[in-house]
């Protein structure tokens, strides 16, 4: 245990090109790596306690969309130590700068790490959830020969600008629960009719959510075979039998908690990744044992119905929702209200198909109406439509503050406080709790000096700004 300790905690000094030096260790993560020219913007970096300069080593950039890097890349860490990978995850919010900002910066961050490790030019890679998904699949436009993309719950795809002649791996990754499963198949199936390599893997898992070290470490073991199909790496019998068995045990833990059909998929897959180094007698044998197992014909038709229900629901919800908002329908608000009440009520059924279809038809539906509401909010729509989808997504996500915000806003500059002032209530009822904000609703500037404003807040909060107690008792006489 002491040697062990000893090997983790080794350090080593890297130089930057401002000829300052920095402490790196090995087998852990070394966070707050300065990235040149990119002012306070920074990294965290793994690299393996077996690390020397002495030969180079494939690199995995990960881009997360808080810019979360050291948890980042501690959830890359045991795929990384045991497939020797080095690890640059960043520590930039990816929602807080422009899109051609976010580009620079994660390009200087490469070259950072590229001119300053001992890097295998043709195994670069890049990973990325959410936006840091498009941010991580845009990257291959700058550095032409990226190895491969992970992308998780999104992606940046455009034919126009994909290079057909520097090919990479594609590695889609999607929550069972996410609305985003379908598109990242659809994903996968675009590189795969270009004829690049691509493989999808599922986890138990919501929208802008990262998969466990498990998954991504099934994840860069297609990379890693990949690179020893090309002769990038080694054909080391060992290593790849590990990998193999790896992945195995994966698939058993999914068959001890009676995840049968899930198990089976993950081995349909295996056996495609794993073709062309002699196990496929082996994935055989476990796909008939699994198809003739309990639960697994009844599982996989549950499966079926669930994905072929949602596909209807969510061509119905387009149809309705666009027809509901040429109409400003408000009478409709309460069958929406019903669908979401219906889906929160099947979250908690029994069938784990239905369960995570629930999930995926509510973030759906969260989605459009998002969408929707963000189109409208800035076009130059009449009042009543604006109010209208506004009172929509409270029906569809009654805790996102914006659009109770905006029909506080609406009503108040339409002299409707009545509206405002219920909507107020509502919005505080869900615990928000930014009682500045609520003084600087645009439109509402009469409205939030009466008495009725503040004596809201005042119940919620515990304190209004220009509440008065002696004026509230004048009026009630």
């Amino acid at each position: 245990m002491k040697r062990l300790l000893l090997t983790v905690l080794t350090v080593f000094t890297l130089s930057s090109i401002f000829a300052q030096e920095y402490r790196i260790i090995k087998g852990g993560v070394t966070d707050s790596l300065p990235i040149p020219y990119a002012g306070d913007d920074t990294y965290a970096l793994y690299v393996p306690t077996d690390y020397t300069t002495e030969k180079e080593w494939p690199v995995i950039f990960v881009f997360d969309t808080k810019g979360r890097g050291a948890n980042t890349a501690n959830l890359f860490r045991t795929a990384a130590e045991n497939q020797k990978y080095i690890v640059a995850s960043s520590n930039f919010n990816l929602k807080s700068k422009p899109i051609d900002s976010i580009i620079n910066t994660a390009t200087a961050m490469m070259n950072s790490v590229l001119s300053s490790f001992p890097i295998k030019s043709e195994l670069v890679y890049t990973a990325g959830m959410g936006e840091g998904a498009q941010v991580g699949s845009a990257l291959p436009l700058i550095y032409k020969k990226m190895a491969g993309v992970m992308a998780v719950g999104n992606s940046f795809v455009n034919q126009d600008y994909l290079d057909k002649n520097n090919p990479y791996m594609f590695v889609g990754i999607a929550g069972d629960k996410d609305y985003m499963v379908y598109q990242m198949e659809s994903y996968t199936k675009f590189y795969e009719d270009l004829d690049f390599t691509s493989d999808i893997y599922y986890f138990d898992g919501m929208e802008n959510e990262w998969p466990s070290p498990a998954v991504i470490s099934n994840a860069m073991t297609g990379f890693t075979l990949e690179a020893i199909k090309n002769g990038l790496r080694p054909k080391d019998e060992g290593f790849i039998q590990k990998l193999y068995d790896d992945e195995i045990n994966f698939v058993e833990s999914l068959r001890r908690t009676r995840k049968y059909f899930d198990a089976f998929e993950k081995l349909e897959r295996m056996e495609e990744k794993y073709k062309d180094f002699g196990y496929e007698e082996d994935i055989e044998d476990k796909l008939k044992s699994l198809k003739k197992t309990d639960g697994f014909r009844q599982q996989r038709r549950e499966f079926r119905q669930a994905v072929d229900f949602e596909k209807m629901q969510q061509e119905e919800y387009e149809y309705l929702l666009a027809n509901d908002i040429m109409t400003v329908n408000f009478q409709n608000i309460g069958w929406w209200a019903y669908q979401v009440d219906e889906l929160e009520k099947l979250k908690d059924g029994s069938s784990e198909a239905k369960t995570n279809m629930a999930f995926r038809l509510l973030g759906y539906l969260d989605f459009v109406t998002k969408r929707e509401f963000d189109a409208i909010q800035k076009s130059t729509a009449p009042i009543e439509n604006k109010i209208f989808i506004s009172v929509l997504r409270t029906a569809i996500n009654k805790n996102d503050p914006e659009a109770y915000l905006k029909i506080i806003s609406l009503a108040g500059s339409d002299g409707d406080y009545e509206t405002a002032l219920l909507y107020l209530e509502d919005l505080l009822k869900t615990g928000y709790s930014d009682m500045e904000s609520l003084y600087d609703i645009e439109g509402a500037l009469d409205l939030r000096f009466s008495s009725e404003y503040n004596e809201i807040i005042k119940k919620y909060l515990g304190e209004s700004k220009f509440y008065s107690e002696n004026e509230s008792k004048k009026e009630e006489n």
